[in-house]
């Protein structure tokens, strides 16, 4: 048994966190070229592919933490598992969360204060999400039964409990994809949201087709690659996996506004082409001490400046959170929505994201959360999501924030702009926000 010499963690920094580097997997549709996948493999690839990205030895990491939203069973702390399925240093600990889909920047959020208390000079951040590995989940009376059949002691008394169990029993419960505190979908809360908003079909549909054309353009020029690690998806290792698989450059107004509405069928206008779709992916970013990370040689790409993480009524507009984390961290930091160059606000909805745009407009919403009646302005479209979102590229839930993370991060720096701002809706009623600067070469 090898023993590990553990460092004594004296190494002064600044204490100012900062983003080194980002990576992530391809972004897949489900129940595709990644359905023989698990959390754990997926993960694994990613943040070996960063550190092989970044060229930094692994004896530098402290911690690494992940975000799941629906975690595997066999890997319930997938982030520790990935350190001792790698084969890292020991010494490096690691924790899985989950804050729905704010999780992984849930996970970057608490690296940032962990550095800023100058403690760990380096932290994993990410997160993983494999929806064509969603554990199946079978009915308490089946669960009683295995174990009380596990425990007899004859073949007899196996035999009676047997005769006793029903077996209509053994069917599985379907993944719950409802909200408990209301019982809707997140689709149906959006439907009521595109309604409150005045959200047409025509703006979901447009807005959309713009995300995909976006995204299509980033694919295109190189940009998406920038953050991309090539995956042979096991077990057979037979094909490389190296770009996102939903982005459609045809997609077109004319094709898909005679989409049926996937959520409201008699009166809805959210479909599955203005809704984010099932995704499998992996992203992570490395997070550091700015000052320490300097004298190692690396070059940091942007520093975190805040965060902020609120919850709302879930029975009220459930994905609204945006329209309130925005104005939260622009007031603290003393800026307005025209300091900020470029914004990524998380599409799980088009209804969600221009509703979210729309509140920001209004003098009513000001009053309704803030307390006064001047509306906090316009997003110009040129700077929102500049590369596409999550409604062409995809959503793996725990992933999320990550890629949104690493993908401004380029952006700041591809177009030589100082200030990002990211806002995530999620499930619970919450949302999350971040902001970050570009650090100048």
């Amino acid at each position: 048994m090898s023993i590990t010499k553990y460092r004594d963690k004296t190494t002064q920094g600044n204490r100012k966190p900062v983003i080194i580097d980002g990576a992530r997997s391809p972004f897949v549709k489900s129940f595709g070229v990644f359905e023989d996948s698990d959390s754990l493999e997926l993960f694994s690839r990613v943040v070996d592919g960063l550190l092989r990205k970044i060229s930094i030895d692994a004896q530098h990491i402290d911690e690494i933490i992940a975000g799941v939203v629906i975690p595997q069973t066999k890997n319930p702390n997938v982030a520790r598992d990935a350190i001792l399925n790698l084969g890292l240093p020991l010494h490096i600990h690691g924790s899985t969360l989950n804050r729905a889909c704010t999780s992984s920047l849930q996970a970057i959020a608490d690296a940032a204060k962990t550095i800023s208390f100058g403690h760990p000079s380096f932290i994993i951040a990410g997160g993983i999400e494999v929806l064509s590995d969603v554990p199946i989940v079978y009915s308490r009376e089946a669960r009683k039964f295995l174990v009380k059949l596990s425990k007899a002691k004859s073949t007899a008394a196996k035999l009676e409990i047997i005769a006793k169990f029903s077996a209509k029993a053994w069917l599985p419960k379907s993944p719950e994809l409802t909200e408990p505190m209301t019982g809707l979908t997140m689709g149906e809360h959006a439907e009521i949201m595109a309604k409150l908003n005045h959200i047409s079909r025509r703006d979901q549909d447009q807005f959309a087709v713009m995300s995909h054309q976006k995204a299509s353009k980033a694919q295109d020029s190189g940009f998406l690659a920038q953050e991309i690690i090539p995956i042979w998806p096991g077990p057979k290792f037979e094909v490389c996996i190296d770009s996102d698989n939903i982005i459609r450059k045809d997609t077109n107004i004319e094709g898909i506004s005679n989409l049926k509405p996937v959520f409201d069928r008699k009166y809805g206008t959210l479909t599955a082409a203005n809704s984010s779709p099932l995704t499998d992916g992996s992203a992570a970013v490395l997070i550091g001490d700015e000052e320490v990370a300097l004298r190692l040689g690396l070059k940091p790409k942007a520093r975190i400046l805040d965060f902020d993480f609120v919850g709302v009524d879930p029975a009220d507009q459930l994905l609204i959170g945006p329209a309130i984390t925005i104005p939260r961290i622009l007031n603290r930091n003393q800026l307005t929505l025209d300091d900020i160059d470029r914004f990524e606000i998380h599409e799980a909805f088009a209804a969600q994201v221009l509703s979210c745009l729309r509140s920001l407009e209004s003098k009513d919403f000001a009053e309704k959360w803030f307390g006064h009646s001047k509306a906090y302005g316009s997003v110009p479209e040129e700077k929102l999501n500049v590369n596409g979102g999550a409604l062409a590229i995809g959503h793996p839930f725990g992933a999320t924030g990550a890629r949104l993370v690493t993908s401004l991060t380029y952006e700041l720096e591809r177009s030589k702009k100082r200030l990002g701002l990211i806002a995530i809706c999620a499930a619970g009623g919450m949302a999350a926000s971040i902001l970050i600067e570009r650090i100048e070469a």
